[in-house]
């Protein structure tokens, strides 16, 4: 797996908080396993490793600021890991909250984590961020989708326990565990690509788990329409109208730039789908939710989302990364 370049200063200490927390993790588990071998403890010694009857280990040391840790997980590509970077505030308490922050299709996990540490220590909340590489994860079916069905001509469905939205799941639990926290669930928020992660972790699962949710500036939005066929829409997956309206009654808030609502961005979707959704995010953001109104109403819903325009924000901006972290702190 890709490691940034390790500096070491001339008293042995090793800039990197990133690497140095990773090795900090190493050695405490080196030298509990050294102690009192057991089962999870060979499991955190090989972590990186495919090993896939091992799904989790005992301890993860979160140190306060910025460090990552290395996750192993049966659902995690052929590698069978992932790396999750975090940022914990100076004061933690037991019922100090828990976000995930969901990077975008740049996979950039660090730099997206290093945007959301300053209001993370400013409201007190514990922010991971899981790094979906392209090694693990070599495109938008592996990633933005979900796993749940491959980019391939057959377009095969995957059994549901290879669906990488059970990661996320996994990785707090075992978080929670670590840190010996009240917490009972988590925030969830995603940007762009990442956005496209959250609606669809929201509306193709129970997701139990997620007490409060932030999808912002998505290019295009999936369909909550059973004769569309997924990622498009909601069909051949065996769900139900018992799912939209689970769906639509999530703690869920569609946040969009003001100024994203350029119609010739590099990145934005151009297909037939997309442009039917508007010419640009900002107008697909409304478009979906109004959708999505009008679909609760439909089924004697009253839709639980919120919808909101965040003032001169563009796509990737940090006045969007403060208001979802603010939003998820409420």
């Amino acid at each position: 797996m890709h490691r940034p370049l390790v500096r070491i200063r001339d008293n042995g200490i090793v800039e990197d908080a990133d690497v140095r927390s990773d090795l900090e993790n190493i050695a405490r588990r080196t030298a509990k396993a050294i102690a009192q071998p057991s089962e999870n403890d060979v499991c955190s010694l090989l972590l990186g490793h495919p090993l896939t009857d091992c799904s989790m280990f005992e301890s993860i040391y979160l140190n306060n600021g910025s460090g990552s840790f290395t996750f192993p997980d049966g659902a995690a590509g052929s590698r069978k890991s992932l790396r999750i970077f975090y940022f914990c505030p100076g004061v933690i308490t037991d019922d100090t909250r828990i976000v995930f922050g969901m990077h975008g299709l740049d996979r950039k996990a660090s730099e997206f984590r290093d945007v959301l540490a300053a209001p993370a220590e400013q409201l007190g909340v514990i922010v991971l961020v899981p790094e979906f590489d392209t090694e693990a994860f070599p495109d938008v079916y592996a990633y933005n989708y979900g796993n749940v069905r491959t980019g391939t001509p057959d377009a095969a469905i995957l059994p549901r326990e290879l669906w990488s939205f059970g990661i996320i799941e996994r990785v707090f639990e075992n978080v929670r565990t670590s840190l010996a926290s009240s917490q009972s669930s988590f925030g969830l928020f995603g940007n762009s690509a990442g956005s496209q992660f959250v609606l669809r972790y929201l509306s193709l699962n129970e997701a139990g788990l997620v007490n409060r949710a932030v999808a912002s500036n998505s290019g295009i939005y999936m369909l909550p329409d059973f004769n569309v066929e997924y990622p498009n829409g909601m069909g051949g997956l065996g769900l139900d109208q018992s799912s939209l309206k689970r769906y639509f009654c999530r703690p869920l808030t569609i946040l969009v730039g003001e100024k994203d609502a350029d119609p010739t961005a590099f990145d934005l979707p151009r297909s037939d789908e997309a442009m039917a959704q508007g010419l640009h995010r900002l107008a697909r953001g409304r478009w979906y939710f109004d959708l999505c109104q009008s679909l609760a109403t439909g089924l004697g819903e009253e839709l639980s989302w919120r919808y909101e325009i965040v003032a001169d924000a563009g796509h990737v901006d940090q006045r969007i990364f403060d208001r979802a972290l603010s939003i998820l702190a409420e």
